[in-house]
């Protein structure tokens, strides 16, 4: 497990917008509070699915995070996968707790004290003896490109905001839409800034074949913050 000390460099912005964003880079000093996160790089893990001879396949990250800033904090972290493609994996709450005990029993020498990650959201108190330990689970990804993203977010109170380029005074801000469950919500469309959060980025590549990229150990290339 490794202890980051990482560079402040530069902001990915809404796409497009990249070259207006070029000069928006994070603090090089924290501005606000920030949590020490270590991790490991993605592992793959196949469950098999009780009552049937058929497995599923999951990735994960494991991860200890710890508060020294002195003030308890809360601690609400997001997780992402974006692909070559641009295609956005989320983590996901839903996965049944089998997945969850089968990393925990693979990682039970050196993660004694994982939780699983619905109980990692919460209160965070100051001080190492109050780090946590948790895992990112995603269900069985298409990592079949030669590199992929993971972003974490939640790991710093640093935000920034910038006037949206494509803003039109002329259009409404937000339209209701009707979700899932019938009930209409208000949704922006047309909104006057952007809040860009200070996030973890990390760069992975995928060696070999497309055919093998699924079950090769990614190798990590870059550490950074950037402006999301």
């Amino acid at each position: 497990m490794l202890n980051i000390a990482l560079p402040l460099l530069l902001l990915l912005g809404p796409p497009g917008k990249a070259d207006a964003a070029r000069d928006l880079r994070p603090s090089p000093r924290p501005v606000a509070w920030e949590l020490e996160f270590r991790f490991l790089d993605p592992k793959r893990i196949e469950v098999q699915i009780p009552g049937t001879n058929r497995t599923e396949t999951y990735w994960y990250v494991l991860y200890t995070v710890s508060n020294n800033t002195g003030a308890s904090l809360r601690f609400f972290p997001i997780f992402q996968i974006v692909t070559e493609d641009l295609h956005v994996f989320d983590t996901d709450m839903g996965i049944s707790p089998l997945v969850f005990d089968a990393i925990r029993e693979r990682h039970n020498i050196t993660h004694k004290y994982l939780v699983d990650p619905t109980r990692a959201v919460d209160s965070l108190l100051t001080g190492e003896d109050n780090a946590r330990e948790s895992v990112a689970i995603w269900r069985d990804i298409d990592l079949t490109q030669n590199s992929f993203k993971l972003y974490v977010s939640g790991l710093s109170g640093e935000i920034r905001t910038i006037p949206n380029p494509s803003y039109r005074p002329d259009q409404p801000e937000t339209v209701m839409v009707r979700g899932p469950d019938g009930r209409e919500r208000e949704q922006i469309v047309n909104p006057r800034v952007f809040t860009l959060r200070k996030t973890l980025e990390v760069r992975y590549n995928l060696p070999g074949s497309p055919r093998a990229r699924p079950v090769t150990e990614p190798e990590r290339s870059e550490v950074r913050w950037i402006l999301r």
